[in-house]
């Protein structure tokens, strides 16, 4: 049986790679024959990838802090994500090459950048931003290092791993959200120069966030039906009240920023709405609302989906395809008129997409199950499971 997964895993790394290649072999030509049109389409599939990336590291860093068994459900899947990492600092590399076809800002002379952005153009020059893009992959990486990687010396006392693991994650968890919030500013804000808004970094983190959970409760759900690593109600229970507070942080953020920009009715502010509800932008913008908030907003008030696998999925399904369709609202309307996928667009998402499962599938199959990250048990590996750790 092992060996039949093994070969499965091996097959599927192989039609994966493939898959990855292809796709963007394919938008390296996109790039050379209509870059105005698939740098667009690789910045919106890179951001939603990143995201999911990064979305379950906060999670991990709040575990750290207040405890409870419900994270070492969720920790095999976040480390995994991690590991696509480097990968993701790699695919960062093709959006310098296109700046001038994804920023206004890039693509104008010196004295007419500064004319357009007036102050604005001290912040939003080439130079500054791939210096700040440096220091973002930097302090990830070495979070990452930090919480997940940094093997565990033989002997070493659980206590004391605990309490450096709470002090990385409480100076962590703000060093990160404050680093992430630029790093929106910079790749997706910036699509709009004159647009800006101090909560639209929320909202996207709290999306990554919620991406990583749903993928987490997609992997997990199916494990504890077939009898691996079995999840009881209280964690179901943790897992979807932590998901349902993150959809409330959501609507609470979108809200708010809607609020102000409307009361305001300031040009430079409400035309960012404007470009995302004219035509059939507006259906996109009540399918998020209504799939992103309203519906697992009113399931998740029921105790008993909470605790039910059956119904969680669906809404896990949906929480993971929305912030999809999310990113795609939050960027291409900065380029696109009317509402249209194109073949670059599939081709980004795919081909990025592809290279990620292949990463994150080999380390998941490597991350220990459930029973051997539960406090009770004293594996002893990398800091990432205080005083646990997966297999090499």
């Amino acid at each position: 049986m092992a060996g039949t997964n093994a070969n499965r895993q091996t097959l599927g790394q192989l039609g994966g790679s493939i898959v990855a290649v292809a796709a963007l072999a394919a938008l390296i030509v996109g790039f050379v024959v209509n870059p105005r049109q698939a740098y667009p389409s690789y910045l919106i599939g890179f951001l939603f990838w990143l995201g999911l990336t990064l979305g379950g590291l906060p999670v991990l860093m709040l575990h750290h802090l207040v405890g409870g068994k419900w994270g070492f459900t969720l920790r095999p899947v976040f480390s995994a994500a991690l590991a696509t990492l480097p990968l993701m600092t790699a695919l960062v590399l093709p959006l310098f090459f296109g700046l001038k076809h994804l920023y206004p800002w890039a693509g104008l002379p010196a004295e007419h950048a500064a004319h357009v952005l007036h102050q604005r153009a001290i912040y939003l020059n080439t130079p500054a931003l791939i210096i700040r893009t440096i220091v973002y992959y930097a302090v990830w990486l070495g979070l990452a290092w930090l919480l997940v990687w940094r093997p565990v010396p033989a002997g070493a006392q659980p206590s004391k791993i605990r309490a450096r693991l709470q002090l990385i994650s409480g100076i962590g968890l703000v060093v990160f959200c404050v680093l992430t919030s630029f790093t929106v500013i910079d790749l997706l804000m910036a699509v709009e120069p004159a647009w800006y808004s101090s909560i639209f970094p929320g909202i996207v983190l709290d999306g990554q966030v919620l991406c990583a959970l749903a993928l987490a409760l997609l992997l997990s759900l199916p494990r504890s039906k077939a009898g691996r690593d079995r999840l009881d109600e209280e964690q179901l229970n943790h897992i979807s009240t932590l998901l349902f507070a993150f959809i409330l942080l959501w609507a609470y953020f979108s809200v708010s920023q809607l609020i102000i920009i409307y009361a305001g009715d300031l040009p430079h502010e409400i035309s960012w709405y404007l470009h995302r509800t004219r035509g059939s932008w507006l259906w996109v913008a009540w399918v998020v609302a209504v799939v992103q908030f309203a519906l697992p907003f009113l399931l998740l008030l029921f105790r008993g989906i909470k605790k039910s696998p059956k119904m969680l999925l669906p809404i896990a399904a949906g929480q993971l395809l929305i912030q999809v369709i999310a990113m795609f609202w939050y960027t291409a309307p900065a380029y696109r008129h009317a509402l249209r996928v194109t073949w670059t667009d599939v081709a980004a998402f795919v081909g990025i997409g592809a290279a990620w499962v292949v990463v994150f599938g080999y380390r998941l199959a490597r991350e220990p199950r459930l029973e051997a990250l539960t406090p009770d048990r004293g594996v002893t590996g990398h800091s990432s499971g205080l005083i646990t750790g997966g297999r090499r």
